[in-house]
């Protein structure tokens, strides 16, 4: 798995191994060492899956909240929600993560959050 972040020393986009994230890294325009922020640090930083990291589950649901995310839903989270969906070029990332349940979840599928929102008002 790959993570895609922002360099905090030349703010350009840097892809490392998820794994690697924790080491030191050297910033390949000033050449100066630095530790790649995570995804507490820098929310639109990504993975290349559709599935995420437990970390960044973990930073998500510290945000959002342990209820789904959907108005009026009082039901506790089973899951993460790709709000623009991975289909359609989503990124898996804290921004684009939110909590939700089971149920609202399989009913959105792969539509965008927003135009689901309206459909449920149908």
């Amino acid at each position: 798995m790959k993570w895609k972040y922002k360099c905090q020393i030349c703010d350009e986009w840097r892809t490392i191994d998820w794994k690697k994230r924790k080491d030191s890294h050297k910033c390949h325009k000033e050449n100066k060492s630095y530790y790649p922020p995570g995804p507490d640090d820098q929310h639109d930083a990504y993975v290349d899956t559709h599935n995420w990291p437990e970390e960044m589950e973990d930073v998500v649901v510290k945000i959002k909240g342990k209820n789904c995310t959907v108005p009026g839903c009082k039901e506790a989270y089973e899951t993460l929600d790709h709000r623009i969906p991975w289909s359609k070029d989503g990124r898996t990332c804290v921004k684009n993560l939110f909590p939700m349940c089971e149920e609202h979840n399989l009913s959105k599928g792969n539509t965008p959050y927003d135009l689901w929102l309206l459909l449920q008002d149908d």
